[in-house]
């Protein structure tokens, strides 16, 4: 998967829009990609997405002038308003005033996987459409806008837990899978036991969801619910914890720099490291240092 969400344009392969706010490359080896997209009034000619691509409009409403065979015509798109776009489909849209939005786009075979790990069925069809994202998806899409703007872990854990929680709820929602009941499952002791073993052995590396479901014997999605169910905090909030709790104790017994315990925790930068502990602590790392 490219480290960027892209379609094919006559014969050439480019970037689905020239102006990208903030992008996650790393997830492309864990098959999805996050963006925030800007653009400015403009028109695109016909092409084709290379991955399943979902696009959440949070600008204010504006007029498009949309053809593909699904759909045409002009209409006014709104905030929340929710574009699929799977695979080869293919549409040309003019837009009238500036758009600013959040995309997720995952490869193909990583969503069917995860269908089929939920006990769905990869073979139905997604059906390029635009409306108005259910409440359950625009939450989940908000959520991780609001993610993607934070700073973050190298792994960008957090943002996988959250687009695999779509993915789930985008699969309720086409009926591809069943609904869940209202008591979710619960993780045992035991697999408790393990996925705090693999987190705490972990913190300096790259933390993938399809590992901590691995320590657990369990798939992606049922993780994701049994966790939360079991520990009220989701996967990424969790490790977020035990990396913050990690760089305290640093903080108090060591004599590591501020960079060098940012590393200890999954931060390839400094700034980030600072960032996520303040938002955390309540205060810098420095300062934090500097009180005890």
């Amino acid at each position: 998967m490219s480290d960027s969400i892209s379609v094919r344009q006559g014969s050439e392969i480019i970037p689905i829009v020239p102006n990208v706010v903030r992008r996650h490359p790393n997830l492309a080896a864990r098959g999805l990609l996050v963006e925030h997209h800007a653009i400015e009034p403009t028109e695109f000619p016909e092409r084709e997405p290379l991955q399943h691509n979902f696009f959440m409009y949070t600008s204010p409403a504006v007029r498009a002038e949309i053809k593909s065979p699904e759909f045409s015509g002009v209409r006014w798109i709104r905030p929340g308003a929710l574009w699929v776009m799977p695979q080869g489909c293919r549409h040309e849209v003019r837009f009238e005033g500036a758009v600013e939005g959040v995309a997720l786009a995952f490869d193909p075979v990583r969503f069917d996987n995860l269908v089929e790990s939920a006990g769905g069925k990869s073979s139905t069809p997604i059906i390029q459409s635009l409306a108005a994202s259910p409440p359950k998806i625009e939450h989940l899409m908000r959520a991780l806008d609001h993610e993607s703007k934070l700073p973050s872990t190298h792994d960008h854990f957090g943002l996988e837990c959250i687009a695999t929680a779509i993915a789930l709820a985008l699969s309720q929602h086409a009926r591809a899978i069943a609904a869940p009941s209202k008591a979710g499952p619960r993780l045992a002791p035991r697999q408790i036991r393990a996925v705090q073993s693999y987190v705490e052995e972990h913190l300096e590396q790259p933390i993938a969801l399809a590992e901590l479901a691995a320590a657990a014997g369990l798939s992606s999605f049922h993780f994701l619910r049994a966790f939360k169910e079991s520990l009220g905090v989701t996967p990424g909030q969790y490790v977020l914890d035990q990396r913050m709790e990690r760089a305290r104790s640093l903080l108090k017994t060591s004599n590591l720099s501020i960079a060098e315990i940012g590393v200890r925790v999954g931060f390839d930068y400094s700034s980030h490291f600072t960032r996520a502990f303040g938002r955390a602590v309540g205060t810098t790392p420095s300062t934090f240092r500097n009180s005890l």
